[in-house]
C-alpha cells in the first residue's frame, strides 16, 4: 500500500502517543508527590473567609473565557476594553456578564466559589511562610510570588471547565478518547514540575527540597493535601528550625526527591517545548482566546524566574535557562495569536442559531419527508449535548448519510442546512460543505489517488464532505482507482470521526448499489435521506419564487402555461428529471424571450419590465426530457425505512 494513504492516521497516532506518554510522566508525579494521610498537622483555627475581589485571576483573563451560548465561541474583547476589565471586581463581572446570559447562575455560583476557594487557599499556605523561609534559606516574598503564580495556572484550568460545553471537552485523537480538562490539569503539573527539574532541582538539597514542596503544594488538586505538605516541617519539628534542618540532613525527604527526578529525567525526553505544544493543540482545540495563552506565557515566565531565585542568588547558568525558556514561552504564545487569527478568518459559515436555520430549512419548497428526516438529525445531536452537559453518557451513532434522489431536489442545499446545524450545536468547528465528486478524489496514476482523496478530506476537516455522484467511485473493474478512494475515506472517516461528516449523493439505484458493494460503507453510512421529486405544484411554486425574486410576475395567462409545463414535465419525468434545474432552465429562457420582445417592441414601461406574457414562455420546454430509460433491478442490501 501507498505510503502516502497511511500518513493521516500515523500522524494521529504520533499525536495520541507523545500525549499519553506525557499524560503518563504526570499522574506518575501525582502518585510519588501525595502527601502521606499520617503528615503531621498544625492545629490552628480556621482563617476569615477572603473577600472575592482579591480573586487571583484579573478581569481581563476571567472574561475572555466567557462564551456565547449560541455559538460556544469565547467572547473577543478589544484590547482597550481589556485594561478596564481589570480595574473591575469579579463579582461585579459575574454579575454583568451574567444578567448578559453568557452563563446561567449555576455557572456564576461555581466560579465564585473557585475564585474564592483559590484566594483563601494562598492565605491559608502562606501560613508559617517565614519560618519556612529561614528554615529553606530562601525569601518569604518569593515563596508568595511562586505560590500565587502556581494557584493562578491551577484556577485558569478549573474556570476553563466550568465554562466551556462539555460537548468540546471530550475529543478522539487516533482511537483513544482524552478529557482536554484533566490533560491541561496533568500537562500544567509536567510542565511546573519540568520547570523544576531545570532550574532549582541542582539547587542545595534544602532549597531543592524547599522549591518542590512549594510546587506539589501549589498544583495539589486537594488543597488540604497541600496545606499539609507545607505545614508537615512546622509541625513535626514543633516550629524549631534547627531541628527541621537535622531532619533534612539525615536524608528525609531524598527518597521523594529522586523519585521526582528519575520520573522527569524520563519526561525530559519530550522537552518542555513539546509540553508546550500539546498544551497551546488542546487551547486552540478549545478556542481559547490568544489573552488567556498570553496570561500563562507570564504566569509561566513568573515561575520560571522564582524558582532560578528563590534564594535571592541566579548563577550565570540560571540566568541563561531563564532566558531560553523567556523564548520558549514568548514564541509560543506569538504563534498561538497566529494560529487562533488563522483559524478566526477562516470559520466556515457565520455564527448563527438553530431555531433559524431549521425555519430556512422549513420554508423550502416541498421536501416534507426529508424535512422531517433532518429535525429528527438536528433534535438528537441536540440530546446528546444536553446528555454530555449533564454528565450523562452520550448515544454514540453515526451522523454521515446518503442522500437518494433526482438531480435538482435540494440535496446540496440541505447538506450545507446540516453543517450549519451542526455547527450551531458545537458538533463541528466550522460547518463548511466541500463538494466533490470522482474527478476530484480519483486520478489517472497509481498512488495518486490516496493523495487526492487525502486532500479533500484534509480541506473538509471540521466540516462536511458532500461527494455527488458516489456511486462512479464503485463498479468499474479491479484496475481502477476508485476502490483506493473508498477504502482511504473510510479509514478517514474513523480516524477523523470527531472532525468530519460525510455525506454521499446520486441517483437511488445506483446508490443502493454503491453502498451495497463495500461492507465497510454500509457499517459507517446509517443515515439515509430518500429526496422525491417535485410536485407539479411545487415545481410551478419554484418557478414564481426564482421570478419573484428577480422582481418578475406572470400574467394570468403566462401563470396558466407555467401551470401546464409544470405537469407535462412531471408526466415525462425519468431518472434524469432534473427537478428544480428544469425550473431555472426554463424561467431564464423565459426571461430571455421576454427581453426580445421588449426590445421588439420598444417598450420599457416598469410594468412591461416586471411581467412573464405567455409568448415569453418556451414552447418546447415539455419535450426536452428524453423517454425514461429501461435499467435492470438492483438488489439492495439497505433494509427499508420501517411502516
Amino acid at each position: 500500500m501507498d505510503n502516502s494513504d497511511r500518513q493521516p492516521q500515523s500522524d494521529e497516532n504520533k499525536l495520541r502517543q507523545r500525549l499519553e506518554e506525557c499524560l503518563r510522566h504526570a499522574r506518575e508525579l501525582d502518585e510519588a508527590t501525595r502527601a502521606p494521610t499520617n503528615l503531621p498537622r498544625v492545629d490552628e483555627a480556621a482563617m476569615v473567609p477572603v473577600a472575592l475581589h482579591e480573586s487571583l485571576l484579573p478581569g481581563s483573563v476571567l472574561t475572555t473565557l466567557f462564551r456565547n451560548p449560541k455559538t460556544s465561541r469565547t467572547v473577543a474583547f478589544k484590547r482597550e476594553e481589556l485594561s478596564d476589565l481589570d480595574d473591575m471586581t469579579s463579582d461585579y463581572l459575574l454579575n454583568y456578564y451574567q444578567s448578559q446570559s453568557l452563563f446561567t447562575a449555576d455557572d456564576a455560583a461555581r466560579l465564585r466559589t473557585r475564585l474564592d476557594a483559590s484566594t483563601r487557599r494562598l492565605h491559608q499556605l502562606l501560613r508559617h511562610s517565614d519560618w519556612r523561609a529561614e528554615a529553606f534559606g530562601y525569601d518569604a516574598a518569593h515563596e508568595e510570588t511562586l505560590l500565587r503564580a502556581l494557584l493562578q495556572m491551577r484556577l485558569l484550568v478549573e474556570c476553563i471547565e466550568i465554562l466551556t460545553p462539555p460537548l468540546l471537552t471530550v475529543k478522539h485523537i487516533g482511537e483513544q478518547e482524552f478529557d482536554f480538562i484533566d490533560c491541561l490539569h496533568d500537562l500544567n503539573r509536567l510542565l511546573i514540575f519540568s520547570l523544576w527539574a531545570r532550574l532549582a532541582a541542582d539547587a542545595p538539597e534544602l532549597l531543592a527540597y524547599g522549591s518542590l514542596s512549594l510546587c506539589v503544594a501549589g498544583m495539589t488538586a486537594k488543597p488540604d493535601e497541600g496545606k499539609a505538605m507545607l505545614e508537615s516541617g512546622f509541625a513535626a519539628s514543633k516550629g524549631d528550625v534547627t531541628a527541621f534542618r537535622g531532619w533534612i540532613a539525615k536524608g528525609s525527604g531524598r527518597k521523594a526527591m529522586d523519585q521526582v527526578r528519575n520520573i522527569l529525567r524520563q519526561a525530559d525526553k519530550q522537552g518542555i517545548d513539546e509540553i508546550l505544544a500539546l498544551l497551546t493543540r488542546i487551547a486552540l482545540d478549545l478556542g481559547l482566546q490568544p489573552v488567556t495563552v498570553e496570561f500563562a506565557r507570564q504566569t509561566l515566565q513568573t515561575v520560571a524566574a522564582t524558582l532560578s531565585n528563590l534564594d535571592g542568588m541566579t548563577s550565570e547558568a540560571e540566568r541563561r535557562r531563564v532566558t531560553v525558556l523567556s523564548a520558549q514561552f514568548t514564541e509560543v504564545s506569538r504563534n498561538y495569536a497566529l494560529d487562533y487569527a488563522a483559524r478566526a478568518s477562516d470559520p466556515g459559515v457565520s455564527e448563527e442559531d438553530l431555531a433559524s436555520i431549521l425555519k430556512e430549512l422549513d420554508a423550502m419548497v416541498g421536501l416534507e419527508p426529508v424535512k422531517s428526516e433532518v429535525h429528527r438529525a438536528a433534535n438528537f445531536a441536540r440530546m446528546q449535548v444536553m446528555r454530555r452537559q449533564q454528565g450523562l453518557p452520550t448515544v454514540q451513532a453515526s451522523l454521515h448519510s446518503v442522500f437518494f434522489g433526482n438531480p435538482g431536489t435540494g440535496k446540496t442545499t440541505v447538506a450545507r442546512l446540516m453543517g450549519r446545524i451542526y455547527k450551531s450545536l458545537g458538533l463541528l468547528r466550522r460547518g463548511h460543505v466541500i463538494e466533490v465528486d470522482r474527478g476530484r478524489l480519483v486520478a489517472e496514476y497509481v498512488g495518486q489517488t490516496a493523495v487526492r482523496t487525502h486532500a479533500a478530506i484534509d480541506s473538509a476537516l471540521d466540516g462536511i464532505l458532500f461527494i455527488d455522484e458516489a456511486y462512479a467511485l464503485a463498479g468499474r473493474g479491479a484496475e481502477d482507482f476508485g476502490s483506493e478512494a473508498i477504502e482511504t475515506l473510510l479509514k478517514r472517516m474513523e480516524d477523523d470521526r470527531d472532525r468530519l461528516i460525510v455525506i454521499v449523493a446520486g441517483y437511488t439505484a445506483p446508490m443502493e448499489q454503491f453502498i451495497a458493494s463495500n461492507p465497510g460503507l454500509e457499517s459507517r453510512f446509517t443515515n439515509y435521506l430518500k429526496f422525491p421529486d417535485y410536485q407539479p405544484a411545487e415545481l410551478e411554486e419554484i418557478f414564481h419564487r426564482m421570478a419573484a425574486t428577480s422582481g418578475l410576475v406572470c400574467s394570468a395567462e403566462a401563470d396558466k402555461r407555467v401551470k401546464e409545463v409544470c405537469d407535462q414535465l412531471y408526466a415525462k419525468r425519468n431518472e434524469q428529471f432534473g427537478n428544480a434545474r428544469e425550473m431555472r432552465n426554463f424561467f431564464e429562457s423565459a426571461v430571455r424571450n421576454q427581453s426580445c420582445r421588449l426590445v421588439a417592441g420598444n417598450r420599457c414601461d416598469r410594468e412591461s419590465l416586471t411581467t412573464l406574457m405567455p409568448e415569453d414562455l418556451p414552447a418546447d420546454i415539455g419535450t426536452t426530457i428524453p423517454a425514461p430509460a429501461t435499467s435492470k433491478p438492483t438488489v439492495s442490501r439497505i433494509a427499508p425505512r420501517p411502516i
